[in-house]
């Protein structure tokens, strides 16, 4: 995924994609993903916002929350979330880890199916979440081919809460709790392409975890941002 805002956004949801290309983006060049841009734009400026892109240089915080989304027998449960700090500053550091049960033994490749929205503002206090479809710069409602390849279990340690030894946390997962240690990952700067109507307001980004048509896990994160 380009760009180190985008990191920032996946992080959240503890799959930390930023190096994992989508696996298909077919709503980018459909009609249907065409409109739902446009009408993100439009419906962004008629709410008298500017489409214009931010100042790459400013700073910004993203503020976190977290729901699981499936059922309480998900062949895989994370227990705990852990992002340090929280709101995220952009730019700077950000930790991710969690505590992850793993009742079924997983194998790669695990793909995430992600799904992103934008809440706006109508008259009367109403508001709409509209559809992010997955854009050109790898945001949006895309499909990712293997949460194995992200570098949050690439280079991500456990933690035996027996011997307190660390290993690695890499795939295949054998059926066991997983304690990941945070990953740090330093967000410098935000990529000069994107559109400011992407780096303000309220977010809506579900993060499911599907294999062979088999649910495996689902998690969401409500994200409010002021970059």
């Amino acid at each position: 995924m380009s760009g180190h805002f985008i990191q920032v956004i996946l992080i959240a949801i503890v799959v930390g994609l930023g190096e994992v290309k989508p696996a298909h983006a077919e709503t980018t060049d459909s009609w249907t993903g065409y409109v739902q841009d446009k009408a993100l734009r439009l419906a962004y400026h008629l709410s008298s916002h500017s489409v214009e892109k931010r100042d790459t240089d400013r700073q910004g915080k993203a503020k976190l929350t977290f729901e699981h989304c499936g059922k309480n027998d998900d062949p895989v449960y994370v227990n705990d979330f852990v992002i340090e700090p929280n709101p995220v500053v952009v730019p700077g550091p950000i930790g991710v880890g969690m505590t992850l049960d793993v009742r079924e033994n997983q194998t790669s490749p695990l793909p995430v199916k992600l799904t992103m929205s934008k809440k706006l503002s109508l008259l009367f206090g109403l508001a709409v979440w509209l559809p992010i479809p997955c854009l050109p710069n790898d945001v949006g409602s895309c499909t990712y081919e293997d949460l194995c390849k992200t570098r949050l279990f690439i280079e991500g340690e456990c933690l035996d809460s027996v011997t307190n030894d660390t290993f690695s946390c890499s795939c295949p997962f054998e059926k066991g709790e997983y304690h990941l240690l945070p990953v740090v990952f330093n967000i410098s700067r935000l990529p000069a392409s994107m559109p400011k109507y992407l780096l303000e307001g309220e977010f809506y980004i579900k993060a499911e975890l599907i294999k062979d048509g088999n649910h495996l896990a689902c998690y969401s994160t409500t994200i409010n941002l002021e970059l």
